[in-house]
This record gives structure tokens, sequence and C-alpha cells, in this order.
């Protein structure tokens, strides 16, 4: 329930236009850049910094540190909560706050 939530909250505040935090800022920025939709994006973005995380942790201690089931299953499901939630309701939300791009 907390990741579906997680990503309801970022897909409205990324929707809307007001300051979100600097994970789902950098997110909507690339986004914005390459023009793909914010839930792909996450997704992206969220594999990229595990797989960082994976190769430093590797390198470094010699075994898997700092990524379990639970930072699994919030990467895959939170990106793909947003894209869901916007299918749904992105131009609604836009329409009502007003929010051009």
């Amino acid at each position: 329930m907390a990741i579906i939530l997680t990503g309801i909250g970022a897909a409205m505040s990324l929707n809307m236009r007001i300051v979100p935090n600097p994970g789902d800022g950098i997110v909507q920025a690339i986004a914005d850049t390459i023009h793909k939709s914010v839930g792909f994006t996450k997704n992206c973005f969220d594999l990229t910094n595990i797989t960082i995380t994976l190769v430093l942790s590797f390198v470094f201690a010699g075994h898997l540190v700092g990524v379990g089931v639970g930072t699994i299953l919030a990467m895959i499901g939170v990106g793909r909560t947003i894209a869901v939630f916007n299918h749904f309701t992105y131009e609604r939300m836009k329409e009502m706050a007003g929010v051009e791009e």
C-alpha cells in the first residue's frame, strides 16, 4: 500500500508542477528533456541507481550491500504506479490545475 500511495503522491506533485523532492525533480527534468513519460523515466532512473549500487557494493564490500526486496519492489512499483495513475488522470489534473506545458 505504501508503494502505491508513494507513486500517487509523486505523480500528483509532479503533474501539478509544485516543488518536488530532489529524487522526483531530477526524474521530471530528465523526462521533460527526453520527451518520455515520468513513470517510464522513473523506472529507468531507479534501475540505473540500483545497478550502480550493486556494482559499488560488489567492488568495495565484496558482497551485496544496501539492496533488498523492498528496494526492488519500490523501484518497480513506484514508477508503474505513476504510469498507471497518469494514464487515467493526467489530462484532467492538468486541466483542473491550469498547468500548461
